[in-house]
């Protein structure tokens, strides 16, 4: 049996992920902003799950929390950063202080998470970070350029943590679902009224994103028993895109990019001093 510390519990995938760990018979330290909505989760499971308080944007919070969960359970074995919030904007008509709140979440809360686990990992040569990115994180998308910046800066942070730890013994998946029902659409952050210039592109936008909640294609409980499978690897998979819309979406990005490196590459080697 493994422990896991899983960031963002309080619903959705969070939530879900540590449902299922406990089920399992694993150790779960489970944490949210506010512990009073996993007493029901404490209550299932009081032999296996810890609840802790944990606002990921707060740094000083984070070293308290990794600590107190290290001395707590003797190590943790998987970490689930989970925790992150949405935000529904062009890029001109976003607040600035919503996008900056955006990344501390997104971004930075997932970052100091992990670097907070980090030399406890590297001291057992053991562990495995699994981080939930979307596929948001892997192409770009209208109302949404601030999420989708945050969403490829964890991408890229944890893919390049998994080139400098693999040889340590340490594990790193980025899992990047499709819409998976959850609170993100209506908690939200949302610009709704905006410039007449973008209302072409936006109008058919804010239908989709209006109709998604309750209809989300992706099953949070199925992500978690996929989750828990990836932590059973031994060689699990840096990127798993995660759900049909995803794939397809991932996969067109990648014909769509290997087409444009094809079309201008004569372009782009012209820069090389060398051949």
């Amino acid at each position: 049996m493994a422990t896991f510390f899983v960031t963002g519990c309080s619903t959705g995938i969070g939530r879900a992920t540590a449902e299922a760990a406990a089920a399992a018979g694993h150790t779960v330290v489970a944490t949210a902003r506010r512990p009073e909505t996993l007493d029901a989760l404490v209550a299932a499971h009081p032999d296996t799950v810890t609840a802790l308080a944990l606002d990921v944007t707060d740094q000083d919070a984070i070293a308290r929390t990794v600590a107190h969960a290290e001395r707590l359970t003797g190590g943790v074995d998987v970490l689930v950063n989970n925790a992150g919030i949405g935000y529904f904007a062009t890029i001109e008509e976003s607040d600035p202080a919503q996008a900056r709140a955006l990344m501390d979440a997104n971004f930075w809360g997932a970052a100091h998470v992990t670097t907070a686990f980090l030399p406890h990992l590297r001291e057992r040569r053991a562990g495995h970070v699994i981080t939930i990115s979307s596929i948001a994180g892997v192409r770009g998308s209208v109302g949404m350029g601030y999420y989708c910046a945050s969403k490829f800066a964890i991408s890229g942070f944890m893919e390049s943590l998994c080139k400098e730890v693999a040889h340590l013994g340490i594990k790193v998946s980025i899992v990047e679902p499709g819409p998976v029902r959850s609170e993100w659409i209506p908690s939200g952050a949302k610009v709704e009224d905006g410039l007449e210039d973008y209302a072409e592109i936006m109008e058919p936008y804010w239908e989709r994103i209006h109709a998604l909640p309750g209809n989300q294609p992706g099953d949070p409980h199925a992500l978690a028993r996929v989750l828990l499978q990836l932590s059973e690897m031994d060689e699990p998979p840096t990127h798993l895109l995660a759900g049909r819309h995803a794939i397809t979406q991932g996969r067109g990005k990648a014909e769509g990019l290997s087409a444009e490196i094809e079309q201008w590459e004569e372009l782009g080697l012209s820069i090389d001093t060398r051949g």
